[in-house]
């Protein structure tokens, strides 16, 4: 009777066991369902997901990456986790001595997305051709995976063949991508449960990532201009309430350029609009050359905006002669048809006060840079 009690009390037991990481792997799931939701955009996407299957708070994989389907291959777009036994060591001791949620993890986590650690660099140096998605799904499932080698980042080695689990990510009507994890680090293989959570979360993956880059597309077109490729108007509104904004809580001044091509309406009237739209592309072209992403902008017409943040009257004076040379520097020949000397005339100004202010300085400027003869740089007095 002792035995039998033992049993029926071992088996309650797995079955209590089995439950209990069950309503984990829901609340697992309703977490990283919840960070997803509300992150929208494609890479806060990825680290919402990753976040979800690694460390303690989540399934508890040592390492997890996204690779992503581009232009038949696969390309690492981000992981999480440590490269190697002394990385993992710090990671673990400050998780347990933090004690942190998942949502606090993946705010952690995204703050350093800009200065990625060594295992996320050795993901995003992958790419690994594919012939199709069936064979891209069967690679991964078996987990072939050597990543970057090619650049020298051999020594990280695949995923752990004893602990990987791996899964394709589905979109609507392809694979997208592949979600891959591990527990390289002195970790037990992952359990039936674990196993199951994983693909779960793979397939809510697959969706996450589709409906993010649909994101990106849609607010890309919305606030991108189709003919310079600069930002729209809308676009600068909004980045220059954000500017100013930060430039004033830090005392910081925020520099503005407006630009204004010269002649253009008779430039238009010569040689057609077809002729003034190659001009205004290729001045784009130029312009964003010059500048660091969201600096350039399509005004109006033929005017331009360039929002420069944290910066002082030497630093303007510096961009307003970057911009004046990237634009004015060469003619430009359209293909078939004259050579054409471009010419522009540019307003700058300082400010730390308010949005309008800047603009109404700035378009000063611009105004007494036309006055004074055009083709010239005047940069509002502080």
């Amino acid at each position: 009777m002792a035995g039998k009690a033992e049993t029926d009390g071992e088996a309650r037991a797995r079955l209590e066991a089995e439950n209990a990481s069950l309503r984990r792997a829901i609340e697992i799931l309703h977490e990283v369902s919840t960070l997803v939701r509300a992150a929208q955009e494609l890479e806060p996407t990825l680290y919402a997901l990753l976040t979800g299957v690694t460390a303690g708070v989540g399934l508890g994989m040592h390492r997890a990456a996204i690779f992503l389907e581009r232009d038949g291959a696969l390309v690492g777009a981000a992981g999480v986790g440590p490269l190697d036994e002394a990385e993992a060591d710090r990671v673990w001791r400050s998780i347990e001595r933090e004690q942190p949620d998942l949502r606090t993890l993946y705010a952690s986590g995204l703050s350093l997305r800009k200065r990625p650690g060594s295992f996320d660099r050795v993901v995003r140096a992958a790419r690994v051709a594919v012939a199709d998605d069936s064979a891209l799904a069967t690679a991964y499932r078996e987990a072939r995976l050597v990543y970057g080698a090619e650049r020298g980042a051999a020594a990280a080695g695949p995923f752990d063949a004893a602990t990987v689990l791996a899964a394709p990510l589905r979109g609507e009507e392809r694979v997208r991508g592949v979600l891959v994890a591990d527990r390289r680090f002195r970790g037990a293989a992952p359990d039936a449960e674990a196993r199951l959570v994983f693909d779960l979360l793979a397939d809510h993956a697959g969706r996450a990532v589709e409906n993010a880059e649909r994101y990106e597309a849609l607010a890309a077109e919305a606030s991108t201009d189709a003919l310079t490729g600069l930002g729209t108007r809308r676009r600068f509104a909004e980045q220059l309430d954000r500017v100013v904004a930060a430039g004033r809580a830090h005392g910081r001044p925020v520099g503005l350029l407006m630009i204004d091509l010269d002649d253009f309406k008779r430039l238009n009237d010569t040689y057609g609009h077809p002729v003034g739209d190659a001009v205004l592309r290729e001045v784009g072209r130029r312009l964003a050359t010059a500048l660091r992403p969201n600096e350039g902008f399509r005004y109006g017409g033929e005017e331009l905006a360039v929002l420069l943040s944290a910066v002082d009257a030497d630093g303007l004076a510096s961009a307003a002669e970057r911009v004046f040379a990237a634009i004015t520097g060469e003619p430009f020949a359209l293909p078939g048809g004259p050579t054409l000397a471009l010419r522009c005339s540019i307003g700058g100004a300082l400010g730390v006060d308010g949005a309008e202010g800047l603009v109404r300085d700035a378009d000063d400027a611009l105004l007494a840079a036309k006055r004074a003869g055009k083709h010239r740089i005047e940069l509002a007095a502080r």
